[in-house]
């Protein structure tokens, strides 16, 4: 007891140990922790502080560009539009980095280097400004441009242009050098906390484990002692047990004998009831006299009046009727009882009550039954939730394409332009380099549609649809496609909306890439609660079978199928594929609303 006592303290010693050791650690972890995302915070404002510095260099070029393109007489009404909002997107950027902007998102500027800077900047800047906006006013005015008027304005603009760009570019440079410093600090308040951590683990390692290791070892060796010890008083009493089981075996043999003839009956030759001791009349609910020349159980008649089944012994699980109305289940054994001659008189039923089991039975089937709805709810809420996120992942994708690749590409090619003005004589590589930014630009365009459909937002599932044929077109120019609508004028639920185009869009999508089709036929057709989509291709087809494409576990690269039938699915309704080897294919949907 003593040496019980002594061990339990050394543990509850160790124990608080550990836990201060892990309380350090926590703290230090959390401090950390706490550092780095606000440096990340600031890391993530001073990125958005410096796109919008950059996005003023590029607005001053766009003016410029614009600027002369007007003094040049092209396009003018287009290119004063775009000039004016130039400027006033320049102007307030301008003012937001300096000043702050809530609509901007954009902190006043409170660093005395970047205040010299923009005063650097400011006699550019108000120059600009100042000749912009006199030829924005002289563009505003409902009479033909002299080109003479506006030309001292545009000769303004292109002088102070490269002060004010190199001036931003330090400026940028300024933003840069300041996150930099921040995650330069950083570094430092890491690599103490990392020395900390380190020395706690040092001190825990030498003055907890080690010496907890050396005191579970001693006790290790106590217990092996301990345990050589057991197994010598277990030999001996496995020895004792070999004769009480033998007792016991032959006692289980004789109560089991006992507890399945928990009710006894005895019938004539032909099944009808001579004697049933008092548990049956109990579980019945019929006196001896009420039993006595009643058939046994209706089941049991087939074997009964089998000549070669008769004579032999009968088990079964039967369902009964008590007399007040009650259900009951028995596990019966009725055993043929033969004369001294050999001729069958009577029938001995050894009965036991399973009624409890049976609704036991009952409960859990209905219970595996009800889990199984509930699985497959579930099932389906998590595909809503998934699906709903790649919607909403695609326009978050495609927003972040188009404001940010989008917007870089086009000053790209912008620039290339300019670039290509000033040269003395054309030059084939730069109309190349200007005609591949042209079809990025588009393809970029394309890749945003796919992800965001536009037009299914603005003007509704059938412009959406006329529109994918219309690109399907473009794409495909080897295929015919034929669509055929009907009633969807009206607006369905936009969920409705979003998966019927998507499953039409995967659809073409395979049809035009796999199916090796020469024409594409989409049929849809709605009606009062109900719609019908019909996609056929008279492409190579396919060998389908439905568990085999639809199967997560089988078919891990056919998600296009999957996530198709999905949809249909989460969507309350079907979708059907009749397909096969040189026939072509079907693809039908069908919905109720």
């Amino acid at each position: 007891m003593h040496r019980i006592s002594e061990d339990r303290r050394v543990f509850k010693f160790f124990t608080a140990m550990y836990a201060v050791a892990l309380t350090t650690l926590a703290v230090l972890s959390i401090v950390s922790q706490i550092g780095i995302q606000q440096t990340l915070s600031h890391q993530m404002h001073d990125s958005h502080v410096i796109n919008f510095a950059a996005r003023l260099r590029t607005y001053s070029q766009t003016l410029s560009k614009l600027a002369l393109l007007i003094e040049s007489g092209q396009d003018i009404e287009t290119n004063r539009k775009e000039f004016t909002n130039t400027l006033m997107q320049w102007q307030k950027s301008h003012e937001g980095l300096q000043s702050g902007s809530n609509f901007l998102n954009l902190p006043a500027n409170d660093q005395d280097e970047l205040k010299q800077m923009f005063d650097i900047i400011r006699t550019p800047h108000q120059e600009i400004w100042k000749a912009a906006s006199q030829m924005s006013a002289i563009l505003s005015q409902d009479q033909p441009i002299d080109t003479a008027e506006i030309h001292p304005y545009v000769q303004t603009i292109l002088a102070y242009e490269k002060s004010y760009l190199l001036g931003m570019e330090l400026i940028v440079f300024d933003y840069d050098r300041f996150s930099k410093e921040r995650v330069r600090k950083l570094k430092q308040v890491e690599y103490l906390m990392l020395g900390l951590v380190l020395l706690t683990l040092m001190i825990e390692a030498g003055v907890i484990f080690y010496p907890l290791s050396m005191r579970i070892r001693k006790v290790i060796k106590g217990l092996i002692a301990s345990e050589e010890t057991s197994k010598q008083l277990a030999d001996q009493l496995q020895e004792a047990n070999k004769a009480m089981e033998q007792s016991h075996s032959e006692l289980r043999e004789m109560t089991y004998a006992l507890d399945r003839a928990t009710y006894l009956v005895k019938t004539d030759h032909e099944g009808q009831i001579i004697y049933a001791n008092d548990k049956y009349c109990h579980v019945t609910r019929y006196s001896m006299s009420e039993l006595r020349g009643k058939p046994l159980f209706h089941h049991y008649f087939d074997h009964l009046n089998d000549p070669a089944r008769k004579m032999e012994v009968w088990q079964g699980e039967v369902f009964d009727h008590a007399a007040d109305g009650t259900g009951f289940w028995l596990d019966v054994t009725m055993i043929p009882v033969f004369d001294n001659t050999g001729r069958l008189y009577q029938y001995m039923a050894i009965c036991s009550d399973i009624t409890k089991r049976k609704n036991t039975e009952r409960e859990i089937r209905q219970l595996t039954e009800e889990k199984l709805r509930r699985q497959d709810m579930e099932q389906k809420i998590r595909s809503y939730a998934i699906i709903s996120g790649q919607e909403k992942e695609r326009k978050r994708v495609a927003a972040e394409i188009h404001d940010g690749i989008g917007q870089m590409l086009t000053s790209l090619r912008m620039k290339m332009e300019q670039v290509e003005d000033k040269l003395p004589e054309p030059n084939a590589e730069i109309g190349k380099v200007n005609g591949l930014l042209g079809s990025i630009i588009t393809e970029t365009k394309r890749i945003c549609s796919d992800l965001l459909p536009s037009v299914l937002e603005d003007f509704g599932l059938r412009a959406a649809i006329e529109e994918l044929i219309k690109t399907c077109r473009e794409t495909a120019r080897n295929v015919v496609f034929n669509l055929e609508e009907c009633n969807l004028s009206q607006a369905l639920p936009r969920e409705v909306e979003i998966g019927i185009y998507r499953i039409l869009q995967e659809a073409l999508n395979n049809a035009i890439k796999h199916a090796q089709a020469t024409e594409i036929d989409v049929h849809i057709d709605r009606e009062e609660g109900f719609l019908n989509l019909m996609i056929h291709d008279n492409g190579k087809g396919f060998y389908y079978d439905s568990q085999h494409y639809f199967s997560r576990e089988q078919v891990k690269k056919i998600n296009g199928l999957r996530n198709m039938k999905e949809r249909a699915e989460l969507l309350g309704g079907s979708l059907s594929i009749n397909t096969q080897p040189g026939k072509g294919t079907i693809i039908q949907l069908e919905i109720s609303f």
